[in-house]
């Protein structure tokens, strides 16, 4: 009896601990775990020289700062009401619900980013009492830029009293809206953006009730201001306290947010929603890969809207020939331009050939312009070395018949082979050389484009208004280090 009444004891005293205690230390559990893994990317990062191209920094000071805010809140009284309630809005469901969502993506670029349509506000503006900011604010940008992704931890229950507040005839006014604990308030105030407005000339979201809705329109605004290389950014809302098979009264705010534009990812482990969708078509098994599988996704992946067919450009082609692309250590001279010396010290370390160019060049049709052989062969012909002639030789195919980019043609083992042995790298067995050269003749070209291509040829030289517009008219990615004119190019067709 005794020993009975001992045990009874002590299962009394471990459920009469205090809920306090117990919250705090599961989510410090939690924000232990999320920061180990946030640190583990960034060494991964570094470890790649990355850390400037996929910024985390931001994102992992947030956790960082509620991971001490956790710890203050441990030591505090654990039976006081503040304390409890604070723990339970405590962000960090919603910064793990991103974490989540940015390691089912590709190709990150960075976390909790303002896109404006419209001019961002100046410090003078502000001061004048400028109304409220048109932008959104994107949670993840993936895909290189071109997916901006929004986390809400909003739940059903909440959606459905905001149906109810706004009226919708599809909403149950019976439902467990009187349930709205403070943890949905929570939610729905800390962890989903102030609406934003919208331009004057479209409709006005920002008088829906709804704040998801005027989020997800402010978003599309965004997009729409918004092109990177060429293209508006797609959005994606993932909704993780959604259910995936979500109840009939809470549809209409789902296939809404839809018609924004958006694609929806639903439930803990972010099955697609769409309309019609049954729950066992959109439920799949959940499959945790290793996090080293994960963070190689989420390294950025230039190659991914490369065209079967490039255009290259003789920035690309002298590259190609270059006795300083072909060695990793070529000596340094006096008589170096300093531009020479900082190549030389580039490739040292980054290795042009391997690293960057042969992985996008490999597996598809190279092309090049006329114009571009030309000037390639006349630089050639002025400084180039016995071995950059070598290479000159072996790259370009310059017979009559090659005026079909489109055409396969697969490299000759024997021509890989000699244009290896003039390198100190492997070349890839993929590369399709030789690289066919085809005429551009610039009339019929602009006569497949559109106005505004007249205007931007008067502001190229000739050389690179045969590439550019080349590529461009026959629909095919041009390959080129020529930076200042590719932004020209990029900055007239964006702002027509």
């Amino acid at each position: 009896m005794d020993n009975t009444h001992s045990n009874n004891s002590n299962n009394s005293g471990q459920e009469q601990r205090p809920e306090g205690i117990v919250i705090a230390e599961d989510l410090l559990g939690q924000c232990y775990q999320l920061l180990w893994e946030l640190e583990e990317f960034r060494t991964f990062l570094t470890e790649r020289r990355k850390e400037q191209i996929v910024d985390i920094r931001q994102f992992h000071n947030s956790v960082r700062s509620e991971l001490k805010s956790l710890e203050r809140l441990s030591r505090a009284d654990p039976t006081a009401e503040r304390t409890v309630h604070t723990l339970r809005s405590s962000n960090l469901q919603f910064y793990t619900a991103v974490w989540d969502a940015a390691k089912a993506s590709t190709g990150l670029v960075t976390f909790n980013k303002r896109f404006y349509w419209a001019t961002p506000p100046t410090r003078s503006s502000k001061r004048a009492g400028r109304p409220r900011k048109q932008c959104a604010l994107v949670d993840i940008v993936t895909q290189g830029g071109l997916e901006w992704v929004k986390v809400s931890t909003v739940t059903e229950t909440r959606l459905l009293f905001e149906q109810v507040k706004a009226g919708w005839e599809n909403a149950d006014s019976s439902s467990d809206d009187n349930g709205s604990s403070d943890n949905d308030e929570d939610g729905a105030t800390n962890h989903s953006p102030p609406a934003s407005s919208s331009p004057s000339s479209s409709p006005s979201p920002s008088d829906n009730p709804i704040e998801l809705l005027r989020v997800a329109t402010d978003l599309q605004t965004a997009s729409l201001a918004t092109q990177i290389r060429y293209r508006h950014p797609k959005i994606r809302i993932v909704l993780p306290k959604i259910p995936t098979t979500p109840s009939p009264q809470t549809l209409g705010i789902l296939n809404a947010l839809i018609a924004t534009g958006a694609t929806l990812q639903v439930g803990p482990s972010l099955s697609p929603f769409s309309p019609g969708l049954s729950s066992s078509q959109s439920n799949p098994t959940l499959v945790r890969p290793e996090l080293s599988t994960i963070f190689a996704k989420l390294l950025p992946n230039p190659h991914v809207s490369l065209t079967p067919t490039l255009n290259i450009d003789c920035t690309i082609l002298l590259a190609l020939i270059s006795d300083l692309s072909h060695s990793p250590q070529t000596p340094h001279s006096p008589s170096h331009h300093k531009a020479i010396t900082r190549q030389i010290e580039l490739e040292a370390r980054d290795h042009l050939l391997p690293q960057c160019l042969y992985p996008a060049l490999e597996g598809r049709n190279l092309v090049c312009t006329t114009e571009a052989a030309t000037r390639m062969r006349e630089i050639v012909e002025q400084i180039g070395t016995k071995s950059e002639r070598a290479r000159a030789e072996l790259l370009l195919d310059e017979s009559d018949d090659n005026e079909n980019e489109d055409a396969v043609i697969h490299s000759l083992p024997s021509l890989l082979s000699l244009f290896a042995s003039h390198s100190e790298y492997d070349v890839p067995s993929t590369l399709r050389l030789p690289i066919l050269v085809t005429p551009a003749p610039i009339p019929d070209l602009l006569q497949q484009l559109p106005p505004v291509a007249h205007t931007i040829a008067d502001q190229l030289s000739a050389i690179n208004r045969s590439v550019f517009l080349y590529g461009w008219a026959r629909g095919i990615s041009t390959v080129s280090s020529n930076r200042a004119v590719a932004k020209v190019v990029e900055e007239m067709v964006t702002d027509k």
